[in-house]
């Protein structure tokens, strides 16, 4: 156990990660002794083609997935209030016929309801939709996280819109106690390990952590060579009382072997929806003391 895992006694703030802005906003905070264009590169890769930007009726942006020709996959929270919304993928915009948040959200990002599915008004063709993974994963994974939010560096903190699509790797290491439900990463700093939170404290070579805008983004693993949408970015959190997606920061997520059940009964035949059904069993990460405390202190802020 890691000193600032012992360290860590409070959580300062949580909020949602979707901002209030017209514009296509771009994702992930990343290191500042890494390249910016590795990141956009990763963002790039046709392995996540399937995630785009989503603004809802009042200008409320996130992110969101193509799971099937005609449904995107995006957080419940992006749908709050809003009476229809806007996906756009590959430069073309594609309108909303039905928005369905889960019933189970709360607004609490640890409650893992956090799911929310759009409708659109005709399919997308020359993308192919994400596969949803419900089987169960081993207790530490590395995952890409995929959004379009704001940028910067774990120095700084997100800062701007740049127009660029980012993605960065993470090790899923932590469960919030809410394990099977809710999972995430800290944003480990290559400079000192004082801003571990839990898990190993050295960084991936891309590693990152999500920002205002990447809400609804996707997060994805790739096992046996195929890669698989595992869950929806739903939170980011600190524990230094600046919520800045800055290193020591958390990046928090719905698990879609959670909610598989539920997207499947929501979205009708003829829609084709890509999902690779387990023998029945889930992802539990190991429940730790990090994700108690966390989960104990503060609900989500939006």
């Amino acid at each position: 156990m890691s000193s600032g895992r012992n360290s860590l006694v409070a959580l300062l703030g949580i909020f949602v990660c979707a901002i209030l802005h017209p514009a296509p906003s771009q994702a992930a905070t990343i290191r500042d002794d890494q390249s910016d264009s590795d990141y956009v590169a990763l963002a790039n890769n046709a392995d996540f083609a399937a995630v785009g930007l989503f603004v809802n009726s009042f200008g409320f942006t996130g992110s969101a997935t193509l799971i099937a020709p005609d449904w995107v996959l995006t957080a419940a929270h992006n749908l709050t209030a809003a009476t229809s919304g806007t996906f756009t993928l590959g430069g073309i915009a594609y309108s909303s016929t039905q928005l369905i948040g889960n019933p189970g959200w709360n607004g609490n990002g640890f409650n893992g309801y956090d799911f929310g599915l759009v409708h659109l008004s005709s399919p997308v063709t020359n993308v192919t939709p994400a596969t949803l993974y419900t089987d169960s994963l081993q207790p530490v994974w590395q995952a890409t996280y995929v959004g379009l939010g704001f940028t910067g560096t774990g120095l700084t903190g997100w800062k701007t819109l740049d127009g660029q699509k980012r993605a960065f790797n993470n090790l899923v290491d932590d469960d919030f106690g809410t394990p099977a439900k809710v999972a995430g990463s800290d944003f480990d700093n290559p400079h000192s390990t004082t801003d571990n939170r839990f898990g190993s404290p050295i960084p991936l070579d891309l590693e990152g952590c999500v920002a205002p805008g990447d809400s609804g983004g996707g997060v994805f693993v790739t096992v046996n060579s195929r890669t698989y949408l595992a869950g929806v970015i739903s939170f980011f959190a600190a524990t230094d009382g600046n919520i800045n997606a800055s290193y020591g920061d958390v990046s928090g997520f719905g698990l879609v072997s959670f909610a598989a059940p539920w997207i499947n009964s929501s979205i009708p035949e003829p829609s084709s929806l890509s999902l690779l059904f387990g023998l029945g069993s889930i992802w539990c990460l190991r429940r730790s003391r990090v994700g108690n405390n966390l989960s104990s202190k503060l609900p989500a802020v939006f």
